[in-house]
């Protein structure tokens, strides 16, 4: 049997319920669930409403983090990630209920930002298709149905190309809609409305003509299909048949029959609308829900940075993301690869001198592959567009400063840096970023000019370095357009890291 490595546990604030999971982690990675707690809560209805924590609902939620910080300290557990979504991440006044929660109980609430919710739950699902043998189309629509928020999620032969956030979630419909009864015909609408297949059709082609294994996650979906743990699948046909039924309850009869709170009933049967408009918009030839919670793949997380000590998990996932956003905004594919494969092989050989941040590699790669896609705007000034159209777009899988840090790389890839940087809000940079984002445009900057003729020459590059100077040989000679580009985006590199670069004709 594998040792106990740690335990650990991980609070989940939601809109409607606080929980509590504390699990038992092994040496192999696998972990086991020992106790579970759930204490009702009603932040969702008071931010979701006035975007304000009410005093009255924050003692409550204190209480309830105090007793959980007990039941931990029972356990001698000192491990703890607690996690707070939609509801807090809104809330006006979240600092000041972090606080509170720090001073009362002594647990730090993390924000989980929505990039980071999605690259969380991606990757857990990623993990459970990939243990799925049944036979389904190549390309898996998942939604992810919370309180707050809707997770849409497109995968294409095995790799995610698509994750967005839309605040459209089971809360929301009552907002939107009343406290009474939401009808299909009034939730299609809206959903006509959000034109989520437009969203999905610009960026990755997908059509409502192709056939999808339609996934979906979340409490309330879990609580429709009564899947516990692993996968509940039926036919689509099936899903509709049970989500109309749902719908059509009152949530006093569908609290009776599934022996859950008003509010809990409530939200099963605002995702059973969207469900069911979901599965007559789109062409399901197969249905899933999956058990996976915010708890499970907070701890796989944990595994991943303390046991296989991963860093980058999700760059695979982002990558295709951003090859997807390319294509949205007509970018040179081939450039934008080769750029990049470019760039990771000057930072390589910069790493042994220079000191470059965990993640600084995803971060370069991230900005190689968009640092064009402003000319979708206009040429002029397109670094400056490309800077804008990244951080206005969802990246999963970064946190809110590397969001910032990677726009801000693409938008000095060429032009004045301190103009570009000043555009993107450098003033609130640490330092430390500061420097970082010089050092990763640097480099860019020259990726960028090694391949102005589009023609790859320097893909497979050949550098050697000769104390302060880059030698650079590329394939073929007559490198006339990229001596000259690099004469000119060629300074910075010098300046960052006091070495010039060179291009040595064969």
């Amino acid at each position: 049997m594998d040792r106990t490595v740690f335990q650990t546990g991980i609070i989940d604030v939601g809109a409607h319920a606080v929980r509590l999971e504390i699990f038992e982690v092994k040496a192999d990675g696998s972990y086991v669930l020992l106790e579970n707690l759930s204490r009702a809560t009603r932040l969702g209805t008071d931010v979701f409403r006035t975007h304000f924590v009410s005093p009255e609902t924050s003692n409550g939620f204190s209480a309830i983090m105090c007793d959980y910080a007990a039941r931990l300290k029972e356990y001698g557990i000192s491990r703890v990630r607690a996690f707070a979504t939609s509801a807090i991440r809104e809330a006006r006044n979240r600092e000041l209920v972090i606080d509170r929660i720090r001073q009362d109980s002594g647990i730090d609430l993390e924000i989980l930002e929505s990039s980071r919710e999605i690259e969380l739950i991606a990757l857990a699902m990623l993990r459970q298709l990939a243990n799925t043998n049944s036979s389904t189309p190549s390309q898996i629509l998942a939604m992810v149905i919370g309180s707050g928020s809707l997770f849409v999620m497109l995968v294409k032969e095995g790799a995610l190309c698509f994750a967005e956030e839309i605040p459209l979630g089971t809360d929301r419909l009552a907002e939107l809609f009343g406290a009474g009864i939401i009808t299909l015909e009034q939730f299609s609408e809206e959903l006509r409305a959000l034109d989520i297949p437009q969203r999905l059709s610009e960026s990755t082609n997908f059509s409502l003509s192709d056939p999808v294994h339609f996934v979906t996650m979340g409490a309330a979906p879990r609580l429709l299909t009564g899947v516990s743990s692993g996968e509940f699948s039926c036919s689509p046909e099936e899903a509709i048949r049970k989500m109309r039924t749902f719908r059509e309850m009152t949530a006093a009869e569908l609290g009776t029959l599934l022996k859950v709170s008003a509010d809990d009933s409530a939200a099963a049967i605002g995702a059973a609308v969207m469900l069911e408009s979901f599965l007559q918009t789109f062409n399901a030839a197969a249905f899933s829900c999956f058990s996976i919670s915010t708890r499970e793949a907070a701890v796989e997380l944990m595994i991943r940075e303390e046991i296989t000590c991963e860093n980058e998990p999700f760059r695979k996932e982002l990558r295709s993301i951003c090859l997807a956003l390319g294509h949205k905004y007509g970018f040179d594919a081939e450039h934008a690869r080769t750029v990049s494969v470019t760039a990771a092989a000057l930072l390589k050989e910069l790493e042994s001198s220079f000191n470059f941040p965990v993640r600084s590699e995803m971060l370069l790669e991230t900005a190689a592959l968009l640092h064009d896609i402003g000319r979708f705007v206009d040429t002029r000034d397109h670094n400056l567009h490309s800077a804008y159209l990244i951080s206005a777009t969802q990246l999963p899988g970064l946190k809110s400063e590397e969001h910032q840090i990677t726009a801000m790389i693409a938008g000095a890839h060429r032009g004045d840096v301190e103009r570009a940087m000043l555009r993107s809000g450098s003033r609130t940079l640490l330092p430390e970023h500061r420097v970082l984002v010089l050092k990763l445009a640097a480099i860019l900057r020259v990726a960028d000019a090694l391949d102005c003729a589009r023609r790859g020459r320097f893909k497979d590059m050949v550098i050697h370095r000769r104390g302060v100077v880059l030698e650079l040989r590329g394939t073929g000679n007559g490198f006339h357009s990229e001596i000259r580009e690099l004469e000119m985006k060629g300074e910075l590199f010098s300046q960052v890291f006091g070495i010039k670069v060179r291009i040595v004709e064969s």
